[in-house]
């Protein structure tokens, strides 16, 4: 019996994304059909149908079930992971501390952090050009500075932010070095430190601009 792929390209590629995938079984005609859809509010919607095409015998069976399952994104390898905990531990450490969690009101934590799973150009912003200004973190609004981090290879600063972004609970977004290069690239003529409200402001406009 031959099977044949009808799905996605990029089937299992990336949960975040969502998943398709097709099976056809030519020898009887019948089809077996199989989705991964995410849903809003980190819900997962798994769907199967199952049919066949003969012409007095119709069966169609369609079952939905919803699992309340966080969709996490694609882990950086361990040595990623390592690397990035090494820059961590010499360039941040001191002000976010070896937990993560900052020294409020001074420092705002990096454990929990909402902005960990916004875009990941923020924290390679934040890296290139440092930060200044008002920000709310887990409720708290802090108003201090955060110098451009020198020193720091674009490697060393993709290591640092999947560390981040996936240490003390995080689940934010996993970061290349060739990412970081065209983020750099983007943004290479600014010479300021970025603020919250330039974040986002930028995120109200996104939407429109797609």
């Amino acid at each position: 019996m031959s099977f044949k792929a009808e799905g996605r390209s990029d089937a299992f590629t990336n949960a975040r994304h969502g998943l398709g995938l097709c099976f056809g079984a030519n020898g009887l005609g019948a089809y077996f059909h199989f989705e991964i859809l995410e849903k809003p509010a980190s819900l997962k919607v798994y769907r199967f149908t199952m049919s066949s095409p003969f012409k007095l015998l119709v069966f169609s069976f369609l079952a939905t079930a919803v699992f309340a399952e966080d969709a996490k994104p694609m882990a950086p390898d361990a040595d990623s992971m390592k690397r990035g905990q090494a820059v961590y531990n010499r360039t941040c450490i001191a002000c976010h501390q070896p937990t993560g969690m900052g020294i409020p009101p001074v420092f705002p934590p990096l454990a929990g952090s909402e902005w960990v799973s916004k875009d990941a150009s923020i924290a390679v912003r934040n890296i290139v050009n440092g930060m200044m200004g008002p920000i709310t973190v887990k409720g708290m609004t802090y108003n201090s500075m955060m110098p451009p981090v020198a020193g720091v290879t674009d490697k060393e600063i993709a290591d640092v932010v999947n560390f981040v972004n996936h240490s003390w609970g995080n689940t934010g977004p996993t970061v290349t070095e060739d990412e970081v290069k065209a983020i750099k690239k983007k943004y290479a003529d600014r010479k300021t430190m970025w603020t919250a409200a330039e974040y986002e402001k930028e995120a109200k406009e996104a939407p429109a601009k797609k």
